[in-house]
């Protein structure tokens, strides 16, 4: 674990100095235009609260710009405010259009090319290389880098070149992933023999409540097809429209993207606007009829298709 931690402070050091470079020289260009959506802050307390509306301030120009950089070197608790909740991921969609000769963009792309790659290896140090159980994830990195944001660190910066449209949206749904009775045993029987429990939780009721978690388990028919069903909040999308191409993409939008003009202008690049978030007027379209499930283990999220 010494080596997993050595390897985490280099990782993030040098992933500290190339956002740093970054902001650098996206305050360097001198054709360069930004629209943000600040979001509100979550209080804390109210992190598990049901979202039924959510109110959007458009910020332009220069300080749409600063607001981005900022946020991409937002990577610790202390950075933000001491009201708003350490729980909750912190988001600014958006997207900052830099007109570009092929040169610089290529300085960007590799410089992107570099952060992206290192967000990736510190994810893997934390989740394979520490060797600690999930649970205790939190732990290894406050002992490591007190106050780390992983979800900001972790999350790659997505770029894009001479795109047409980039519009935004709101996407509320539910991560599903199926797994089989064999990796389900397996998930628990590993943490019955790692040793380790929750913070908080007594060893002893730990190690009896996963002794019955695998029984339950392992009394199902082996064909049975389990899944967890992880709900996720409402979140910012962006899609991209790519006339070139003839194709629509959408990615996630915690971070404000970045797209350049290498080809185009500026004046090119369509940026629309995200409305505001109501519950009652998200439309469902095209959702699949899901199959009935039972609820087996609240605490994976994991059920059983019945």
């Amino acid at each position: 674990m010494n080596n997993a931690k050595y390897d985490l402070i280099e990782g993030f050091n040098r992933l500290e100095s190339k956002i740093t470079e970054l902001s650098q020289l996206i305050a360097e260009q001198p054709s360069i235009s930004a629209t943000v959506f600040r979001l509100p802050d979550v209080m804390k307390g109210e992190e598990n609260n049901e979202i039924k509306q959510i109110d959007v301030e458009k910020i332009t120009g220069k300080l749409a710009i600063q607001h981005a950089i900022e946020h991409y070197n937002l990577l610790f608790i202390h950075d933000k405010s001491e009201l708003t909740s350490n729980k909750s991921a912190v988001r600014l969609p958006g997207a900052i259009c830099i007109d570009t000769p092929y040169s610089t963009y290529q300085t960007f792309r590799v410089l992107l090319d570099e952060i992206n790659e290192l967000k990736i290896q510190i994810k893997q140090i934390v989740t394979q290389k520490s060797g600690v159980d999930e649970s205790q994830r939190f732990e290894f990195i406050h002992d490591t880098l007190h106050g780390l944001l992983t979800l900001n660190t972790y999350r790659t910066l997505t770029y894009l070149t001479d795109i047409d449209t980039i519009r935004f949206g709101w996407a509320n749904k539910k991560v599903i992933n199926k797994m089989t009775k064999e990796q389900v045993l397996s998930k628990l029987q590993g943490s019955l023999e790692s040793g380790r429990q929750p913070l908080g939780v007594v060893k002893e009721e730990w190690l009896k409540q996963l002794e019955q978690e695998i029984l339950l388990i392992s009394q199902l028919n082996n064909d049975v097809v389990l899944k967890t069903q992880r709900p996720v909040k409402v979140q910012p999308i962006a899609r991209v429209w790519d006339s070139t191409q003839q194709k629509q993409t959408q990615f996630a939008c915690a971070n404000p993207l970045l797209i350049f003009a290498v080809e185009k202008s500026l004046t090119d690049i369509v940026i629309g606007n995200l409305p505001d978030y109501h519950v009652d007027n998200i439309a469902i379209r095209n959702r699949p009829r899901s199959k009935p499930v039972e609820l087996l283990i609240p605490r994976l999220n994991l059920y059983m298709e019945i």
